[in-house]
Parts: structure tokens; sequence; C-alpha cells
């Protein structure tokens, strides 16, 4: 008699469940292999032109260039990333190579992308518009409690270059002035810096 109670409890349970079994199969599907994703940030290319700016305003050892801080820049004079390219024997120090190399410019770049990305994706939008709501600028500019303090200001050419670039279309002569490279037309995207 308990056997056939254990039975009839059963069925039911059994038939629910294989029910859901072939309900949720048909509920899950591939992915569309056309979806796209909406890009955060702006032109990664044109970051080659930024990157040199906020290694120089930002990226010493005691600020932004040390791997404890939440935003980090790499680059000359601060935290290196050992070029894929570099010979075996070659030793990568703040100074040494003197210039930014393509992995330090994509790492700056995720770097700064990844602090606030639906603000940032937001001020792409709008061409630029409202680039105060991001904190990186806040602080660079000194709007907003920061350890290293004002390091742009708003209008000179490191803050066009910045917000330039958040735009769309980046002032690449604003870039060359506040991140003090030349525009050399054999190495337009990693710029070798020229200045202290």
């Amino acid at each position: 008699m308990t056997r056939a109670i254990y039975t009839r409890l059963a069925l039911p349970v059994v038939a629910a469940l294989a029910v859901a079994g072939v309900v949720s199969t048909g509920a899950c599907s591939s992915p569309d292999a056309g979806a796209r994703v909406d890009p955060i940030g702006p032109d990664a290319a044109q970051f080659a032109y930024v990157a040199p700016v906020l290694s120089r305003r930002c990226g010493s050892i005691d600020c932004h260039g040390s791997p404890f801080r939440n935003m980090r820049v790499y680059g000359y004079g601060g935290l290196r990333i050992r070029a894929a390219t570099a010979p075996p024997d070659a030793g990568t120090t703040p100074d040494f190579p003197a210039h930014l190399t393509p992995e330090e410019v994509t790492a700056t770049y995720e770097s700064v992308l990844g602090l606030e990305p639906e603000i940032m994706r937001e001020v792409v939008k709008s061409g630029g518009a409202g680039v105060e709501r991001l904190t990186f600028i806040r602080k660079a500019r000194g709007d907003e409690e920061h350890k290293g303090h004002r390091r742009i200001t708003p209008g000179d050419s490191s803050d066009r270059c910045i917000t330039t670039w958040l735009a769309g279309s980046v002032d690449v002569e604003a870039c060359a002035t506040g991140g003090c490279f030349n525009l050399d037309a054999s190495a337009p995207s990693f710029p070798i810096l020229q200045c202290p």
C-alpha cells in the first residue's frame, strides 16, 4: 500500500519536471551572432594622443602611476608594462623605454573607461556634453577633492586634448602641447615624450 502511494505521488512530480525540462530547453537559444555591444567610450585609436597627456600630468609613481590606484596610468615616469616586442634582456623602468608602448596606451585606455562606464557612454553619445560629470575630469581640474590637486586647468591644452577626445574628434595639436611630444609622421600613434 505504501508503495502505491509513493508511485501515485511521484508520477505528477516526474511529469512536471519533464514539462519544465522541455520548456526550459526551448527557452534557451544561442546568442544572436549579428548583435553588437554599444561601445562605452571614445575611439581607442585616438586615445594614443591622449595617453601621453595623462602620463605626464597624472602618471607619476606617487600618483596614478602606482599599482595601488583604481585609475592606473601607464607609461614614461610611472607604472610600466613590458612591451611584447622588447628583447628578453631589456629591462623596464619608469624611465625606460622613453616612450609609451602600445600595451601601455591600451591599459590606460581600459583603466579610464573602467571608472564610470555608464557616465562615459552618456558623455560620448552626447558629443562630449557634460564632461564634468566624469570623476576623472573633476579631479584633474581640481573641482573635487584630489590628492594631486589641480593637474589640468579648464581650457588649457591638456584639457582640450581630453575633452575633444571625449567629444569624438581629438585635438591632436592640443595633445602634443599638453603631452609634450612631437607629431612625428613616422610614429603618430605612440609618440616619444620630449620633456621631463
